[in-house]
């Protein structure tokens, strides 16, 4: 393999710039989705609505044990995402590697953010697109399935936005791949990724 780049996630402070500014994006049009799908409901379907936000928003009597119940819920419940975002990028990082491969999970701190790591793994590029977005597919999706189930749907809607402020340096990584098409492999590592191109063959 013929090393391109190397993508240093904790260390690069324009990519962490990025990452913080695409987060602040994500927030801004979740939480206008938030409020859209309270509003909705309020208007079309106030039963659907949550029983903390239907007291809130008039539609029953209020009750702030309920909001603080609600208010709680969400934390907990974002905290819960976040740890399935690490969950899911694991699956798929043993789904693609070769049999008795170590994933490996941890923190840095200082930037804010979890990460899974298949240290020394090379995956072929559509391979470690896939790894990457799956998250924000996978959690994204479910979180508000699981939230109208339980008849939360706006709480739902809510857990979803907080995670996809957490989805951003993920889509750092798919934007530098998908913009050069000579990046054929890409090895997983604690710090980053390390992108590679045709000259060998890659290890998974």
């Amino acid at each position: 393999m013929r090393k391109i780049a190397d993508i240093r996630t904790f260390e690069d402070r324009a990519l962490l710039r990025w990452i913080s500014r695409a987060s602040a994006l994500a927030f801004g049009i979740g939480v206008l989705a938030t409020a859209g799908l309270a509003a909705v409901l309020r208007i079309f379907m106030p039963s659907a609505l949550d029983p903390a936000l239907a007291g809130l928003l008039g539609v029953r009597a209020f009750s702030s044990a309920f909001m603080l119940g609600w208010l709680i819920a969400l934390a907990a419940a974002s905290m819960v995402a976040l740890l399935a975002h690490e969950l899911v990028h694991a699956l798929f990082f043993k789904l693609f590697a070769p049999s008795g491969a170590r994933v490996t999970f941890g923190a840095n701190w200082g930037a804010g953010m979890l990460f899974a790591c298949a240290e020394g793994i090379v995956y072929a590029r559509r391979r470690y697109l896939a790894i990457v977005i799956a998250p924000t597919v996978v959690v994204t999706v479910l979180v508000p399935i699981i939230g109208a189930a339980f008849g939360t749907p706006v709480l739902g809607c809510a857990v979803a936005a907080i995670h996809l402020c957490g989805c951003a340096g993920d889509w750092y990584y798919v934007r530098t791949i998908c913009r050069n098409p000579a990046i054929a492999y890409c090895e997983d590592t604690t710090w980053g990724v390390r992108l590679s191109g045709e000259g060998g063959e890659a290890r998974a």
